[in-house]
């Protein structure tokens, strides 16, 4: 019995075989499949719809990562006063101090109060375009910094609005016409009419004409 088994192990105990070996003739030819990685987070736990919890605000999404940024670029750095939104926690605080201190406007006007942009940067001025220029030059911001902003002021023409709302209104005005059954008065004058042109005339009026007139129109 040993004998046999130790010819058995003889015969096929000839180490790794290869696909056309005689011993898988019989058996079908292996499928060729990809190799496919899937995450297993996603199969166990199912997708929830996070919406953000800030008051007024409609942003909602499915991942973390989106949902930090959207609050990062928006939410983080946000005054409470008026709801700009700044990219940095020092230019929040230069912020609140310029636009809603009453206090800083005050000693701005006796000493330089105005903080470089840069945080690491101690240099103050005496206002906001000196500032601007030392950024420029110093520390190589763009000349367009969204953060400093110049107030627009409108060019008000008070002559020539004046102008236009005469002319508006003159031509909104509507004529007293006598003719018109629905208007309270009396029947339109068919005669010369009292213009500023024929005031200080001495051209003929029909006055009787006039008096008949209104004597028809008055109620009986």
């Amino acid at each position: 019995m040993n004998m046999e088994l130790l010819e058995l192990f003889k015969q096929y105990g000839v180490g790794r075989r290869k696909l056309g070996d005689e011993l898988f003739i019989k058996d079908k030819p292996p499928p060729r499949l990809g190799v496919y990685d899937v995450d297993d987070e996603e199969l166990c736990h199912s997708i929830i719809q996070t919406s953000c919890a800030v008051p007024g605000c409609k942003y909602t999404t499915d991942s973390l990562l989106d949902f930090e940024n959207h609050y990062n670029a928006t939410h983080r750095y946000s005054c409470s006063q008026c709801k700009k939104v700044l990219p940095s926690p020092h230019l929040l605080d230069l912020h609140v101090q310029e636009k809603h201190d009453s206090f800083f406007a005050v000693m701005a006007l006796k000493k330089p109060s105005y903080c470089c942009y840069i945080e690491d940067c101690k240099e103050k001025f005496q206002n906001a375009d000196d500032r601007m220029d030392h950024c420029t030059k110093v520390h190589k911001l763009p000349k367009d910094f969204r953060y400093h902003q110049k107030s627009q002021k409108k060019n008000k023409k008070p002559d020539s609005s004046m102008d236009i709302d005469n002319e508006q209104t003159s031509q909104k005005e509507k004529k007293f016409r006598f003719n018109n059954s629905k208007q309270k008065g009396f029947i339109k004058f068919t005669g010369n009419k009292f213009t500023k042109d024929v005031q200080n005339s001495t051209a003929s009026i029909n006055m009787d004409a006039a008096m008949a007139d209104l004597k028809e129109s008055l109620p009986s």
